[in-house]
């Protein structure tokens, strides 16, 4: 090849590099901004809305020990935890970028800080109950929706990821957090902490949900709790039942949800399920086993599947636990994997980053029946249990 020949070719390519990212600069950006500002033009959370625009207000009931040195904002709740509970209410406000349907990275909505918290405002019990109730009233569903996040979670940083979920899953209902003391440190001893106080934060999620089902009385009455979260409604659930005051009343939960759960083995078992059963209507949990390791299909197949060879004991062991919740022909319990969908770096993460799991949540909380989408696929154990696979779609 001649010199001028290189020459020409390099101008034609670099010509080409500039015209493409002309391009990507004039138009694909333009489509994107577009794309998420009609998502955000379209949201369906209307009740937690402000009046200035891209606002939007939040509940949350905490048992961690305050800081008074620290203003509500700046986060003035410690780690350690309060067998009492606080009551407060949050501004956040929601750029349009972030819009709905769209590939989930929290890291990169947490540094462009695309949700900002404005107004973090304690409240006294009769107060919170009141501003709490008018949103109710105010719901097209009468519901309200109570979040549990799980490990490591400090005060502020759950604020803003409570903002972040009801703005994704954009359910048209008031939306409150249960904020408990996770952040213990990220060693193996912070761990066992966090583990600790997680079953000891039963009792105030416990006494939360009691006063919410007989005071605020909503149609319908959601919980939904990730990760270590489980834990804390599992220790809530075994307080519930044993006070007796919700079956006593005829109350309910119409649906708890569990994603990722990091529960003690010991506390998965049929005794939960009998809680579940005398306390609500539905339990849905989402797992996601490693991309290799298959457990739900080990687990159907009864023989180890090709590619498992990053498959722990424990992993079985706790998928085998899960699926024994379940029985055949069942209306209680609902088993959903979702490792086609599972595109996170940790695969832990998915209730925070994969849409698919946000489009399927809601069409559950939505639905008086079991909604049956196009994406969802049933599989049938030989003992007669069923599990359902969440795909990308057919």
């Amino acid at each position: 090849m001649s010199r001028k020949t290189k020459i020409a070719f390099l101008v034609v390519a670099l010509v080409f590099a500039g015209s493409y990212a002309a391009y990507r600069t004039l138009f694909g950006s333009t489509t994107v901004a577009i794309r998420h500002a009609e998502a955000f033009l379209f949201r369906r959370m209307t009740v937690s809305q402000l009046a200035e625009q891209g606002h939007y207000r939040f509940f949350y009931s905490s048992n961690r020990r305050l800081d008074n040195s620290a203003t509500p904002l700046q986060g003035n709740r410690q780690r350690e935890r309060d067998p009492s509970l606080h009551f407060g209410r949050f501004d956040s406000e929601v750029q349009p970028t972030l819009g709905l349907g769209m590939l989930i990275n929290p890291t990169e909505w947490f540094q462009n800080e695309e949700i900002q918290l404005k107004d973090v405002t304690p409240l006294r019990r009769d107060e919170f109950l009141r501003q709490l109730r008018q949103q109710v009233d105010n719901s097209p569903h009468q519901g309200l929706l109570v979040l549990v996040h799980g490990y490591r979670e400090a005060f502020p940083s759950a604020l803003r990821k409570t903002a972040f979920v009801s703005h994704v899953l954009d359910l048209d209902a008031p939306v409150l957090l249960f904020d408990w003391p996770g952040n213990q440190g990220g060693s193996l001893a912070g761990y066992r902490r966090a583990r600790g106080v997680a079953e000891e934060s039963g009792a105030e999620l416990a006494a939360l949900l009691e006063m919410l089902a007989t005071e605020i009385e909503p149609d319908s009455l959601w919980l939904l709790a990730n990760s270590l979260g489980g834990e804390v409604v599992v220790n809530a659930f075994e307080s519930l039942d044993q006070s007796g005051v919700l079956t006593g009343a005829g109350i309910r939960l119409e649906d708890v949800v569990l994603t990722a759960p990091d529960i003690d083995r010991d506390k998965l078992d049929a005794g939960f399920r009998n809680e579940v059963e005398a306390l609500a209507d539905n339990l849905t949990v989402y797992v996601s086993s490693n991309d290799r390791a298959l457990v739900v299909s080990r687990l159907v197949n009864r023989a180890p599947r090709a590619g498992e060879s990053t498959l722990q004991p424990d992993q079985l062991d706790e998928a085998e636990r899960v699926i024994a919740l379940t029985r055949a022909s069942d209306d209680l319990v609902t088993l959903v994997d979702v490792t086609p969908v599972n595109r996170t770096r940790n695969f832990h993460n998915f209730s925070l980053e994969t849409p698919e799991f946000f489009d399927d949540l809601f069409l559950r909380l939505t639905n008086d029946e079991t909604p049956r989408s196009r994406p969802i696929y049933k599989v049938v154990t030989p003992e007669g249990r069923a599990y359902w696979v969440l795909t990308r779609g057919r």
